[in-house]
């Protein structure tokens, strides 16, 4: 077998976890019509620069973290629902999106510190963290991190204690192969919409899958990351937390959602019928309609 080459098996599996990640994006409503109604701005987070977005006003922030080979796009209907109520932030994790992507460390530490410094540059007042999968598991560090200025999470199936043997398995296959699974990713879920999201000019055309800063990020994240850092921490999140979860999720099964769920002290845990990995995309509403509920009173859920 070539250098390089991933066996029969390993690209069979990934072509299942291709699928298994990118599904909820092929059926996802078309691009929005009009002008854009929402500009980019790149704001700088220790050492590197981000893709963000901020809308919406209020006392307290909502800063949506996204999964991972995803983009702020991910929240685009759940954004402009949250953004009538809230003052929210969308950002590009570092390595995806239109996020620099340093041929640096990414593992849950870096994340935290990039992360960190981004709350303490640009974000003033209580914050609540909505963080799905990868997101999530960043989410929740950054509570443990920021116990006083993180108020309250939402966390939607997120990583931090288990994923699916099959997304799992992933993690033994070559780089070169792991870079492709990127870049099919990108294609299928891409990172910009010019009739939702106004970017510079210079910025406009980019194409992950044609960057091979892109492709290094996203291989460098399989390698350094974690994604059951905190399965031994959950316990220790004293912040009110919104679990939610789609009881059909292939890449972070329902069964590890209530085993976090059981772990975490002050939660509120909703399933979701008939929904897989993604249920703020494939049914914002019910999400949106969750969490809304949720901060009306973030500690009802810690009883007395």
């Amino acid at each position: 077998m070539s250098p390089g080459v991933a066996p029969r098996g390993a690209l069979k599996r990934l072509a299942l976890l291709v699928l298994v990640l990118a599904i909820p994006w092929f059926t996802r409503d078309g691009a929005s019509h009009g002008h854009p109604r929402h500009r980019a701005e790149w704001l700088q987070a220790d050492d590197v620069m981000l893709r963000v977005l901020r809308d919406g006003k209020g006392d307290t922030t909502l800063v949506l973290l996204h999964g991972y080979g995803e983009s702020l796009m991910a929240y685009r209907t759940t954004f402009d629902q949250l953004v009538r109520r809230y003052r929210v932030v969308a950002l590009d994790l570092p390595g995806f999106g239109l996020s620099d992507k340093p041929d640096r460390a990414y593992d849950l530490a870096s994340y935290d510190r990039r992360l960190s410094d981004f709350l303490r540059r640009w974000v003033r007042g209580p914050i609540v963290i909505v963080g799905h999968s990868m997101g999530g598991e960043v989410a929740a560090q950054l509570a443990l991190s920021h116990p006083d200025q993180i108020v309250a999470l939402v966390l939607i199936s997120p990583a931090g204690y288990a994923l699916a043997p099959l997304v799992a398995d992933a993690a033994g296959m070559s780089a070169s192969t792991l870079g492709w699974a990127a870049s099919a990713m990108s294609s299928a879920m891409p990172p910009q919409d010019p009739a939702w999201l106004s970017e510079p000019a210079d910025r406009a055309g980019y194409t992950p899958a044609s960057d091979p800063a892109y492709r290094l990020a996203a291989e460098r994240v399989l390698r350094d990351f974690d994604f059951t850092a905190l399965k031994e921490r959950f316990s220790e999140i004293r912040q009110p937390t919104l679990l939610l979860w789609g009881r059909r999720d292939p890449t972070i099964p329902f069964a590890v959602g209530e085993q976090i769920a059981a772990e975490l002290p002050c939660r509120r845990f909703v399933p979701l019928d008939n929904l897989l990995h993604r249920p703020h995309e494939s049914n914002p509403d019910t999400v949106v309609r969750e969490i809304e509920g949720f901060l009306r009173d973030p500690t009802a859920v810690c009883g007395t």
